[in-house]
């Protein structure tokens, strides 16, 4: 009985209510993992270089690899991602709707990445970084997550806001002074990306005040 006035409630549908753009894009990621780990070892090798989003895949197919390197997890034990992306997604798209969770999605994915292959390629330029680092494998969905959650740091109250923040970027912070990796920059750069979408998001949803 308590299970029936639950679902009459409209329980199962609260419950799901804005999460259909987080299930279709985990549901894909997933399905892309599986059948990764499904072929053989060689093949798992070349896809996840050709849809890397490294600099010379960049150089030749920038849109190709942007949009598949967000699709890929390489290996089955990192799918547990997928639970905090869906409850990220879930709640931008019913604080915003789809398109400004899915604009997110994208600015955190696709900014942070071309913001690390310009330092990538400024390294290599330079000598200071080796050459063999342009071909060096860069899938996975946490730039576009780390982005969503930066957004939504604009939803957390003010009393809990800044240890929002400062949690997740004093600990990217640590993993990037204790061993300096490219992607650790890309997180702390996704974050950003996500927190100037969320203040001025948060600013649009915010009714101007009267005279």
């Amino acid at each position: 009985m308590r299970r029936l006035a639950w679902v009459r409630r409209g329980g199962r549908g609260a419950l799901l209510r804005g999460s259909d753009l987080a299930l279709v894009y985990a549901l894909v990621v997933a399905a892309v993992a599986v059948a990764l780990h499904a072929a053989p070892d060689h093949l798992q090798v070349r896809f996840v270089q050709e849809t890397s989003s490294n600099l010379v895949n960049l150089r030749r197919f920038p849109l190709r690899v942007l949009l598949l390197s967000a699709l890929v997890v390489p290996d089955l034990a990192g799918l547990w991602i997928l639970v905090p992306l869906v409850v990220a997604l879930t709640a931008a798209t019913r604080w915003l709707g789809r398109g400004p969770t899915l604009v997110a999605l994208v600015f955190g994915h696709v900014g942070a990445t071309l913001f690390v292959a310009s330092l990538l390629l400024a390294g290599v330029t330079d000598g200071r970084l080796d050459p063999s680092v342009a071909r060096a494998p860069d899938v996975g969905v946490s730039y576009a997550l780390a982005g969503v959650c930066g957004m939504l740091a604009a939803r957390v109250p003010r009393r809990w806001r800044w240890a929002y923040v400062l949690v997740p970027t004093l600990g990217l912070g640590a993993v990037l002074a204790a061993a300096p990796d490219f992607t650790a920059v890309g997180h702390l750069t996704a974050l950003a990306i996500g927190l100037g979408l969320g203040a001025v998001a948060h600013r649009a949803a915010t009714p101007a005040a009267g005279p």
